[in-house]
């Protein structure tokens, strides 16, 4: 049995966190399977199956990811540290700081088939998130791998440096194939390297958690599921319906999700004497609840890479409406699941108008729940033996 190890930064609630767990999940019959979180923290961390190896955090690797305050908390050394690598970060980059910090960070234990860092770097300016670098410096291991959530283009992490450390790995695996057609935009030269390994989704708990106090709507209901973040289209919604509204459209919006935009949005909301139609639930562990009775499932975000939600919706046969995002046609569209429209406010009214008018069809004759590719790609690209860009 092959011996694996991820890498993650932290284990957090949120999409990358979620998809490893998901992964995890499906594989880890298959392979002998250890994580390294480098904070050694999340709560995720507790969704983690019982038979992965769970590797103890190292305190230097802890400082790129606890804010300065915890750090103090943790000595004056690594108060010192933090402060000092993380100004020098966004100085001069972090190609240094990293040299420093790795330098004092022993060997993570053990040999290993395959390493996998399951996620992608932050801009060279922050100090923060080097599970690249941990993987290519401080594992020992036949095989380096590392994963692509973003569109890479637009995602902030576009540098000469981050390009430089994807040269370093035998392979990268992009999460759709419109994810890594993006990723070579900016990095030609890894053709060879670049697969395609679709997230997983425990679809039979997505079914059973949707019964569970499900939520009923008595209006025409849409649902959406993503942080409160400016880069996820909810202020621009809020006005668009408030359109509707005015033409005499009557439905619901339900926002299962929390973030920096809450205070601004719920303003947005108020301003425009929309709360009796618009609904802030906050962030929920059990969304699908919300999602199991709507009538469509709307993500109006400015830019995705392949958020997790389009399998999710699909398995509950939730119609999706969304923008044209990296990944929203691959996925949403050629699989029957919904309709995707122009990135703008004029097209993103004009679905929603038909939506309501109940002119949007969808069959999803296109969609498969189960994860048989997604673990098929993992096996071959832990072998080097596949290749679709």
């Amino acid at each position: 049995m092959k011996k694996i190890l991820f890498v993650i930064n932290n284990m957090n609630i949120g999409g990358v966190p979620k998809s490893l767990v998901e992964l995890l999940k499906c594989i880890s019959c298959k392979y002998e399977i250890s994580l390294y979180c480098a904070d050694g923290e999340g709560a995720m961390l507790n969704d983690i199956p019982d038979d992965i190896n769970i590797l103890p955090a190292c305190n230097i690797a802890k400082i790129t990811e606890y804010s300065v305050d915890k750090c103090k908390k943790m000595g004056v050394i690594y108060y010192l540290l933090r402060v000092v690598l993380s100004s020098f970060s966004k100085s001069f980059g972090k190609n240094i700081p990293a040299k420093v910090l790795l330098t004092m960070m022993g060997k993570i234990k053990g040999e290993y088939d395959v390493a996998v860092s399951f996620v992608q770097p932050v801009h060279d300016k922050q100090f923060y998130n080097l599970s690249n670098e941990i993987v290519l410096k401080k594992v020992n291991a036949k095989r380096k791998i590392t994963f692509v959530h973003c569109d890479f283009i637009s995602y902030g992490g576009n540098t000469k440096y981050n390009r430089n450390l994807y040269k370093k790995f035998d392979a990268v695996a992009a999460v759709s194939d419109s994810v890594g057609k993006r990723f070579l935009e900016a990095n030609e030269g890894l053709k060879d390297k670049v697969f395609t390994v679709l997230n997983c989704c425990d679809f039979e708990n997505v079914a059973k958690l949707s019964e569970v106090d499900t939520v009923n709507y008595e209006k025409k209901t849409f649902v959406t599921v993503a942080r409160l973040g400016k880069e996820k289209g909810h202020l621009r919604c809020v006005e668009i319906f408030s359109r509707l509204k005015s033409e005499g459209y009557d439905f619901e919006w339900h926002l299962i999700g929390g973030g920096d935009l809450e205070k601004v949005i719920k303003r947005k909301i108020s301003e425009l004497g929309m709360s009796d139609c618009i609904f802030l639930e906050g962030e929920q562990t059990n969304p699908y609840r919300y999602m199991k009775n709507a009538d469509w499932f709307l993500l109006p975000s400015y830019h995705e890479a392949a958020p997790m939600v389009y399998n999710e919706s699909a398995c509950l046969k939730l119609p999706m409406l969304t923008t044209n995002t990296l990944s929203a046609v691959e996925l949403v569209e050629n699989r029957g699941a919904g309709e995707v429209c122009d990135n703008t406010d004029e097209a993103i009214y004009i679905m929603l108008k038909k939506a309501l008018d109940g002119k949007i069809v969808v069959d999803f004759k296109n969609f498969s729940a189960d994860n048989k590719n997604a673990t098929l790609q993992f096996d071959y690209i832990c072998k080097g033996e596949y290749h679709n860009q």
